[in-house]
């Protein structure tokens, strides 16, 4: 998906001085173009209680507001799933984004056996299934400096919790 407004707009621009452009676009300010936020559509977090592994599946959509293409580099993302699980992942794919477009990301990982069994516990007994959220380090590199999104906070997550059944009858 591309955001028009942005990338005719700094193209324009790129005659400038590197030096020039740097002052112009912090770290900060580079940070504050690009957005990392959950899928919005569908299943964006999934987690699979079944057996024998339990898995978790994040989705996200990066949207590159900046006037220069940016390269994800890592990412360290720490998933607070119910129950006051946290499951944490890093992921060291890098990934491209060019000046005005989005790019779609999956992060999954396993979660070990005494973490599923909870969650399945605490939602067979009601526990509220919107509590979760992420938190996530995320570093980025462009042509002007590298820069990075830290503690950056989503809160609101709604989890898809499949097999969880099965953790309760095996408890």
């Amino acid at each position: 998906m591309e955001i028009p407004s942005v990338s005719p707009i700094w193209g324009y621009l790129a005659w400038l001085p590197k030096w020039l452009m740097r002052w112009k676009f912090s770290e900060e300010r580079m940070a504050n173009l690009v957005n990392v936020d959950i899928r919005p559509r569908h299943e964006n977090v999934k987690v699979n209680l079944g057996l024998p592994c339990a898995t978790f599946e994040l989705w996200f959509q990066v949207t590159n507001m900046s006037p220069f293409g940016v390269e994800l580099d890592r990412a360290q993302i720490d998933f607070l799933c119910h129950g006051g699980m946290s499951l944490c992942v890093p992921y060291i794919k890098k990934i491209k984004i060019r000046a005005g477009k989005m790019e779609e990301l999956c992060i999954a990982g396993d979660i070990p056996d005494n973490k599923a069994d909870q969650i399945a516990r605490y939602i067979s007994q009601g526990g509220d299934k919107d509590n979760s959220s992420i938190s996530m380090d995320v570093y980025f590199n462009c042509r002007l400096h590298a820069f990075a999104k830290l503690r950056h906070r989503l809160d609101g997550v709604k989890p898809h919790f499949i097999n969880q059944q099965v953790r309760i009858r095996n408890a």
